[in-house]
């Protein structure tokens, strides 16, 4: 099996965010989107530089102006086995418990009472999760706030889904959501599939893979 290898990382400039602001180059779309999962993600073995302060601020004050969708869509179409494309997962989770927040706690509370959970996650396990303090960590990493560790959390993010899954099986159904609609949210078995890939990029993260 092949090993695959971190690309090299981009120098982190202001002007790689050109794109942000209505550049439709696709390779620069492609590197913007590498480039700015890098600011909002440290690397856990120095694989990417830290951002500079200028650069960092231009990001966030981007996002609080614009919201995040648009710079999202800038990870849409990359891999689940590269940072940009689990960040991509974790926006559409982002907003699905933000859109639709009293019916994602009520499946989390009745997943963790299923009797499909043991299925799918130690039960023991599932209880111990505290489920408002990911969607805090969540929100943080989309504020440019993240600090803890994003193995861990990816971790835990897998398991949330998971006991979602055992309330009941289907993310979001087409036409539900036009913003969240996608195939990463449509697809069979969506929230159990998205659960194993980041179980997965956990794993890459923490081999130094997650690019």
């Amino acid at each position: 099996m092949e090993i695959k290898k971190p690309r090299r990382p981009a120098i982190i400039e202001p002007e790689t965010l050109e794109y942000l602001e209505g550049e439709e180059d696709p390779a620069l779309s492609s590197e913007s989107a590498h480039t700015s999962a890098r600011i909002l993600i440290r690397a856990n073995r120095g694989e990417w530089s830290d951002p500079d302060p200028e650069t960092k601020a231009r990001l966030l004050g981007y996002i609080e102006a614009q919201g995040i969708d648009e710079l999202a869509e800038l990870w849409a179409n990359s891999p689940a086995d590269t940072l940009p494309g689990t960040l991509w997962r974790l926006h559409l989770i982002h907003g699905w418990v933000t859109d639709f927040a009293t019916g994602v706690d009520l499946r989390f509370r009745q997943g963790l009472n299923s009797p499909q959970l043991s299925k799918y996650l130690d039960v023991a396990g599932a209880h111990a999760l505290d489920f408002l303090a990911w969607k805090q960590d969540l929100g943080d990493i989309f504020a440019g706030d993240f600090n803890a560790e994003f193995a861990d959390f990816l971790d835990e993010s897998s398991a949330v889904l998971r006991v979602l899954a055992a309330s009941e099986s289907t993310w979001l159904k087409p036409g539900q959501s036009k913003r969240l609609e996608h195939q990463v949210t449509t697809r069979d078995n969506a929230l159990l599939n998205t659960a194993d890939e980041l179980l997965q990029a956990a794993t890459l993260y923490r081999e130094s893979r997650l690019d």
